[in-house]
């Protein structure tokens, strides 16, 4: 086995223990895709600038021109049916180029963005990446049919290959954060495996037998990992390359192996998915005899397999409805029917009786009565429950829910967050989440667990109630009602600001809308909902009219509203405009004294709790869906917080912070016990969506500042290099000597690539340049500890980040320590 890669404007080849690099062909482009044919000897390459598909053999410097398509953004070849497909277009076509090489058979159409193209012949599979930012991974035939999805991406999918022995998947990724990950799974896209692995953005990757093998665009290297466990990798070349390897592959019959002759009944020209003949089968005794796989019939020719319609035949024993698919079929029922559980016999649905609550409908049969689950959904083992997309409880899911089948579903989590490892939870990128309570006498900065316990600033006299943070400027507001004011402290600490005094009474709610920049609070005594500028200015009544005792409020700012509560003579929880425009009841009834509530921005809800009937509530923003979440197993409960899957409350009679499965309202935890537990808000950057932090301070960064999902990423102008803390920017002292270095080897050009690589370090300290007869010798001063990124262990909470050619580990912002241990701030 040797690799095969692109290497400057050449393709290499190298052994497995990274000797003997040499260089294959010479000026194919800097930026390629590249396969192989193993039994024919050749090579496949496009040229991604030029769109040109070529082939050479490896043994003849000739190249074969193939076709062009400028819009070409992937390839692959088919070994076993000398189709090569490949034309994957990011004009969203897949296309085929047939054996003749000039024939061209589009496959699939109406993608979007189609990237990344690999195939199995043996199992007649091609499979691709769809989309951008975040994409899918699809699968087809080779003939184009049946496409279907196999994995919708919520992270950056950059590279797609195939363990053909394993029939697994392997793909590189990475998070919003950057951090980067070597993810698998099965041909059908379960059985999810995920490797943490330090990644660059344009790795490459091959398996082969036990091994991972993928590029390092910083180290200019080719390492090693075992594919099951992951583990430290291993450098294959031990010196860098000259240029970044690219689009890497490990050349071996076993990773284009061919056909199980062996198999019984089994033929060549036989599509094994469906029996399929793909050609004539003329001699029986050379090529045995074509076989079709259940649901198919040998067609009157016996060359190909037709599917079989069994609706069509009197014994599919649907006593309704049927629906004929390649190679099987259903039954089906009309509206107001439902399938009993032989999924032949169709029942009217009629409404449960007795003591069974199905919110469906029930079915009756001889063995009583039972509910009915809608299509996509699972009656749970109780027999009551349906579990599903179209259920309450949405498949078990998190955040996204998609029916793949009639009775199955796969998890998806919204931008920012990564699926569980159970398949159901989504969790939140970056930095840990915290909790922000007002506890009358102070505000605390607690783990979502009650861990880590510790006080933010304190206020002897009392009555610290209300509280909100600011993501944009990390500054924290609170409003004392012993004091009458509203002030302001930055998260690290300072002296506090006093933003407004005189115009208050009972500050008992406040709400910071982030994203427009303004103030709000609720004033019991006065009777009004009032704004400010985020620092007290321009101070004015939003909403006053049929207003009584007003408590808790919160703001969404995409949807441009706010929400209060009422705890009146009529108590209501309400909803207006920014502007206190537009007012809509959202509930009136059953309320005693709703106090707090809080937005679910991830799924646009509303949670509120009734500090008198004990009782939490969570409804549609419209009101809507209202529904019981707890029911006196809180006491007194304030107010709450919501993320991820969490809903915490503070429960003013047990003085205590509580916590409850935001949808079940299972799993009620004591978390803290406190003086008495008032406000609460979760700090994330994914907490407060649509926070665009570099609107201050160029979110901490030197020279430039992207937001992206709340956080800040920096980076440097052309002439800087980012520094270790990952925010500031150093001159380039390489600047020149790099373009001189460049300059020099286009001057040379690709023909006169050494055979032996000698050794690059990252960032050059030392370059001397002799030029004889046409060749070329660089001679550089190594660092010696370039590799250490992948040995440091930075915190999880920390980067690895090369200074000058030096690594070291950085904590990130809100973090402190060496790097090597990372704590909140």
């Amino acid at each position: 086995p040797f690799f095969l890669f692109g290497h400057g404007k050449a393709i290499h080849r190298m052994d497995l223990d990274g000797k003997n690099q040499r260089r294959l062909v010479a000026g194919v482009g800097r930026s390629i895709f590249l396969d192989f044919h193993f039994r024919d000897d050749t090579i496949y390459w496009a040229d991604k600038q030029t769109g040109v598909i070529y082939k050479a053999a490896v043994r003849e410097a000739q190249r074969q021109k193939l076709c062009s398509d400028k819009h070409i953004s992937g390839l692959a070849v088919d070994w076993i049916w000398k189709i090569y497909s490949g034309r994957v277009k990011k004009r969203g076509e897949l296309g085929k180029l047939m054996s003749t090489e000039k024939n061209e058979v589009t496959l699939v159409r109406h993608l979007t963005q189609p990237s990344a193209i690999t195939v199995d012949p043996i199992d007649r599979f091609l499979f691709w990446l769809s989309g951008d930012t975040f994409p899918s991974i699809q699968r087809s035939y080779v003939t184009g049919q049946k496409k279907t999805t196999l994995i919708k991406m919520t992270v950056q999918v950059k590279a797609l290959t195939i363990d053909r022995q394993e029939k697994r998947l392997f793909w590189v990724q990475f998070g919003l954060q950057g951090e980067s990950a070597v993810a698998s799974c099965d041909y059908n896209g379960n059985t999810l495996h995920i490797l943490d692995v330090p990644l660059e953005v344009h790795s490459g990757i091959s398996v082969f037998l036990q091994n991972i093998y993928y590029t390092d665009d910083t180290f200019r290297v080719i390492k090693q990992m075992n594919k099951h466990s992951g583990g430290e990798a291993l450098n294959i070349n031990l010196k860098p390359m000259a240029k970044p390897p690219v689009d890497i592959k490990v050349v071996h019959h076993l990773n284009q192996p061919m056909e199980d002759s062996s198999f019984p009944g089994y033929n060549s020209c036989c599509d094994i998915q469906s029996g399929n003949c793909v050609s004539v089968c003329s001699s029986l005794a050379e090529h045995g005899k074509c076989q079709c796989s259940e649901g198919f019939a040998l067609s009157k020719q016996g060359t190909h397999c037709e599917d079989v319609n069994e609706c069509a035949l009197w014994n599919h024993g649907c006593s309704l409805g049927c629906e004929n698919i390649p190679g099987s079929y259903f039954c089906t029922c009309p509206k107001g029917y439902a399938l009993l559980p032989d999924r032949k016999t169709c029942k009217e649905i009629v409404p449960c009786e007795g003591n069974i609550k199905c919110g469906h409908g029930c079915l009756q049969t001889d063995e009583g009565a039972i509910c009915v689950c809608p299509e996509g959904s699972l009656l749970q083992e109780d027999g009551h429950v349906c579990t599903g997309c179209m259920s309450p409880d949405r498949g078990g899911c998190s955040q996204l829910c998609t029916s793949v089948t009639l009775t199955g579903w796969q998890c998806g989590c919204l931008p920012g967050y990564h699926l569980h490892h159970d398949g159901k939870r989504c969790i939140a990128s970056g930095p840990p989440s915290f909790l922000l309570v007002a506890n009358l006498v102070d505000v605390r900065q607690i783990n979502p667990g009650g861990s880590g316990n510790q006080i933010l600033l304190e206020e002897p006299k009392g009555a610290i109630i209300a509280l909100d943070y600011d993501p944009v400027e990390n500054k924290v507001y609170f409003a004392s009602t012993s004091q009458k004011t509203i002030e302001r402290i930055d998260f690290h600490g300072g002296s506090r600001e006093v933003l407004v005094t005189d115009v208050l009474d009972s500050p008992e709610g406040l709400a910071i809308d982030w994203v427009h920049r303004k103030m709000y609070w609720t004033d019991k005594s006065q009777a009004a909902v009032s704004c400010s500028t985020l620092a007290g200015l321009n101070r004015q009544t939003v909403v006053s009219k049929a207003l009584e005792k007003p408590r808790g409020i919160a703001v969404h700012p995409s949807e441009k509203k706010l929400f209060w509560t009422d705890i009146g003579a009529q108590p209501v929880v309400e909803s207006a405009s920014l502007e206190g425009k537009s007012r809509v009841i959202v509930a009136s009834t059953n309320l005693v004294s709703p106090s707090g509530l809080t937005i679910d921005f991830t799924e646009d809800r509303l949670f509120w709790c009734d500090l008198r009937r004990g009782v939490v509530e969570t409804a549609a923003l419209d009101g809507s869906h209202r529904q019981v979440l707890l029911d006196n197993q809180v006491g007194r409960p304030f107010d709450l917080a919501v993320f991820e899957d969490r809903l915490w409350i503070s429960d003013q009679e047990h003085q205590q912070l509580r916590s409850v499965h935001k949808r079940t309202g299972k799993n009620l935890q004591n978390i803290l016990g406190l003086l008495q537990p008032a406000s609460i808000v979760v700090v994330h950057p994914l907490a407060k969506p649509g926070a665009d932090v570099c609107l201050h301070m160029n979110g901490g960064c030197s020279q430039i500042c992207e937001n992206k999902l709340g956080f800040a990423h920096c980076s440097c102008l052309p002439s800087s290099t980012l520094a270790v803390d990952g925010k500031s920017c150093l001159p380039d002292s390489t600047g020149t000597e790099s373009t001189q270095l460049t300059s020099l080897e286009n001057k040379l050009g690709d023909e006169n690539t050494p055979q032996t690589t000698p050794g690059f370090s990252t960032h050059k300290t030392e370059a001397d340049f002799d030029i004889n007869n046409g060749k070329s010798t660089f001679t550089d001063k190594m660092v010696s500890d370039q590799h250490d990124c992948d040995s440091l262990r930075c915190d999880v909470n920390a980067q690895c980040l090369l200074n000058g050619g030096s690594p070291g580990c950085s904590c990130l912002e809100g973090f402190t320590g060496d790097g090597l241990l990372c704590v909140v701030v």
